[in-house]
């Protein structure tokens, strides 16, 4: 693997991880459960910025050139269309089905949307609305690639470029226009165009065992502390592309001197599960808390250290049942789980 690349696929399923803990409480939320919300309403936005990053570093990687503008918009269907549409349409069968038993055995609905009856335009509804909610970032990704011939010709001019991307990033910040783009994924995609189209390499830095303990939890700080800044604040958007930014370089040179971790060789091992456990991770969160919850479980959630384990418990078993169903579909059918994942 190039220098450049090395890493980056552990890299997004770390952040895949966070993702999911953006996730964990989502289920308590919607049941209205009464709960400590300081120790599970976490949301890490650096998440989606990050992954989006990633994707425009990736896309425009080694196409000064030639962007194969072709080649690349059929690589985009089949690792994302194609995986969006199967998911989108399995997931609304699924829940209509889900949303039945559920209401059969706890005598309430297993969603907080009412259920829906299979037709025409339910079904082209599901593909606009996804039922996996965390699908709006899979929407941007498919929706950027036809504008990327756009971007490649601004590329090419790094001084128009840059002021593009001011122009872009002030609308979000004044409010300007309204952009279908979200903004924790248009400006940081388009950052990382920039640093892909000029193959930019990852600065190596040396970083010990006491710096890695060090860095951790000032790494965990920053995520937690920049959802508090909107992006619409003065200024806020154009900083956070920065420390984002740092923020990768940081975790890259922590993985590139700690690659004999216990932790390095899970996301190495894992790594190709990331998006199955991006797209299966809101489904398994309901399926594993709502009975936990139907069966006695939300009245014992005021208690801080119940509430911890309930979550650390959850999140354990989505990640076991995910790598178990994503194992499982990888060996025994192989072409199936490579055509849902976009590999």
């Amino acid at each position: 693997m190039k220098r450049n690349l090395q890493h980056i696929d552990e890299l997004r399923f770390l952040i895949i991880h966070l993702i999911l803990i953006n996730h964990w409480s989502l289920n308590l939320f919607l049941l209205n459960v009464s709960y400590d919300h300081r120790i599970s309403d976490i949301f890490i936005d650096l998440t989606s910025p990050i992954l989006a990053m990633i994707s425009g570093y990736l896309f425009f990687y080694r196409t000064r050139d030639s962007l194969r503008y072709g080649q690349k918009l059929k690589s985009r269907f089949f690792s994302l269309v194609v995986p969006y549409l199967f998911w989108a349409f399995s997931f609304f069968l699924v829940y209509i089905l889900i949303k039945e038993l559920y209401s059969r055995i706890f005598n309430q609905t297993f969603w907080y949307a009412a259920e829906e009856t299979i037709s025409f335009r339910n079904i082209l509804d599901c593909v606009i609305h996804p039922p996996l909610k965390n699908f709006w970032y899979l929407q941007n990704l498919m929706l950027i690639a036809p504008l990327s011939i756009i971007i490649y010709y601004l590329l090419k001019n790094k001084y128009i470029y840059i002021g593009f991307v001011a122009l872009v990033v002030c609308c979000y910040m004044f409010d300007w226009t309204s952009l279908y783009f979200s903004a924790r994924f248009l400006p940081y995609y388009l950052v990382g165009a920039y640093f892909g189209y000029h193959e930019m390499t990852f600065p190596k830095i040396s970083i010990s065992k006491t710096a890695t303990w060090l860095l951790i939890p000032i790494l965990l700080l920053v995520g937690l502390k920049s959802s508090a800044f909107k992006d619409d604040g003065l200024f806020v958007l154009p900083i956070k592309i920065f420390v984002y930014t740092l923020y990768i370089v940081t975790l890259y040179n922590i993985f590139d001197s700690n690659q004999n971790s216990y932790f390095f060789r899970y996301l190495n091992k894992y790594k190709g599960y990331s998006f199955f456990l991006f797209a299966i991770n809101v489904f398994l969160f309901s399926i594993v808390q709502r009975p936990l919850l139907s069966l006695g479980a939300r009245n014992y959630l005021h208690n801080g250290l119940f509430l911890f384990l309930f979550l650390m418990v959850s999140l354990a078993a989505v990640l076991l049942i995910a790598f178990m169903i994503a194992a499982f579909l990888n060996r025994r059918f192989t072409r199936f789980y490579s055509t849902i994942t976009g590999r």
